[in-house]
């Protein structure tokens, strides 16, 4: 059932799903940003700096395609590798700034993937009012009487339409891959088209619509993804959090 609720999610429900799912939870991330915040700048500079380099340390660990690793096991581990003699409160008070240093890295490689996609949809939206032009004029000429002289003269010119190629990038942070837009063939006027020339570019931007599609499908894996490992952060520093905000300064405070 796991598998295939999973399934649903990945490539049958729309991108904006996944969208609003991320909507979903931002009061709960605008609390615990907050929280956080108000951590953060009872921290000792030094303490700051290997917090941050802990972090950045994580990143290719964590956010590695297909990773499923445990955030809070391993941001202890992180700490542990920092700290020496510190209490289980210590440990999971700075834990939790790891996390929340590698979740505002997330944040930005979910914004950069989730622009991209926007970008993407708006081409496959170019595309698709394209394609039905092409077809309304082939449609129009068909019932034209010369329709046949037309054909057979621009057999003998049909011209090679160019086709897209994948693109990829990589987020500035964090590192993950994701299908970038790819700079589409000009939009010729129908107007001005053969039959055969209209049926040569009806192919060719179907075959451009469908490798958008494929890349839109990588770039919904990618966001996926990296939501999943988004909720871990956020449900795992919110346990922590409900500690006594107090209590948890009053530990950073003494953190050297």
């Amino acid at each position: 059932m796991k598998r295939i609720l999973i399934f649903l999610a990945i490539f049958i429900l729309p991108a904006h799903a996944f969208l609003i799912e991320a909507q979903a939870q931002d009061v709960k991330k605008q609390e615990i940003r907050k929280q956080m915040d108000s951590l953060s700048v009872h921290l000792q500079p030094s303490v700051r700096q290997r917090v941050i380099q802990s972090a950045q340390a994580l990143e290719d660990k964590i956010f590695s395609p297909g990773s499923r690793v445990d955030v809070y096991a391993a941001s202890v581990s992180s700490i542990k590798r920092q700290f020496r003699g510190l209490s289980s409160q210590d440990i999971d008070a700075l834990a939790a700034m790891v996390m929340f240093e590698l979740w505002q890295s997330d944040e930005e490689a979910l914004k950069e993937i989730t622009d991209e996609m926007h970008k993407m949809n708006q081409e496959k939206e170019k595309q698709r009012d394209y394609i039905n032009s092409l077809k309304k004029q082939k449609a129009a000429m068909k019932e034209n009487l010369k329709e046949k002289s037309i054909a057979l003269h621009s057999a003998q010119t049909r011209a090679i339409v160019p086709k897209i190629s994948q693109m990829t990038a990589r987020t500035r942070r964090l590192n993950i891959k994701y299908a970038k837009t790819p700079i589409m063939p000009a939009i010729k006027d129908p107007r001005r088209m053969t039959v055969s020339e209209l049926e040569n570019e009806i192919r060719a931007a179907e075959d451009n619509q469908k490798a958008l599609e494929d890349m839109s499908q990588l770039d919904q894996l990618a966001l996926q993804d990296t939501l999943q490992k988004e909720e871990a952060f956020i449900q795992t520093i919110s346990n922590i959090a409900r500690q006594q905000e107090d209590t948890l300064k009053g530990i950073i405070e003494n953190i050297r």
